[in-house]
């Protein structure tokens, strides 16, 4: 059969495949005691914002960058400063990566399967990721760890 029109695609299909899509549950921290998680370790996400490894690049320079500041006896607090800046906004990505996903499959609140309302959303939503000042939350991190110690 030559595919002229995607119509002709989807009669192809035979028996489509649907799958299940998990994200990591909500935590109130990224270690126990000496034990730290980054990454999808921590904060497993669904794909809707593709933002897994950037999410753990950002964990891994806050994270390098306050153990390279404390001495094995500081380690629990640097992994405390860790937590009070990544934990937020993972959880956030993570959440928000949720609802990107049912906008994408067109069951988002108020926007259906406007097509119109779906592009403004979509642009909208996710520039709140891409606009972090990584300096800015390192210095934050590392403010707090300088207090607790």
């Amino acid at each position: 059969m030559v595919v002229k029109y995607s119509a002709d695609l989807f009669q192809l299909i035979q028996a489509p495949d649907v799958w299940a899509i998990f994200d990591h549950p909500q935590v109130e921290t990224f270690h126990k005691g000496r034990l730290c998680l980054l990454g999808d370790a921590a904060h497993a996400t669904s794909p809707h914002y593709g933002q897994g490894a950037g999410m753990a690049l950002e964990d891994a320079y806050v994270l390098a960058n306050l153990l390279g500041k404390c001495s094995s006896s500081d380690i629990v607090k640097a992994f405390d400063a860790y937590d009070y800046v990544r934990v937020p906004r993972a959880l956030r990505v993570t959440s928000m990566s949720r609802e990107h996903g049912k906008v994408l499959d067109m069951e988002g609140d108020g926007v259906g399967d406007d097509l119109e309302k779906m592009a403004e959303k979509l642009n909208t939503t996710v520039r709140w990721i891409w606009n972090e000042d990584l300096e800015a939350h390192l210095a934050i991190a590392e403010k707090r760890f300088e207090e607790n110690l």
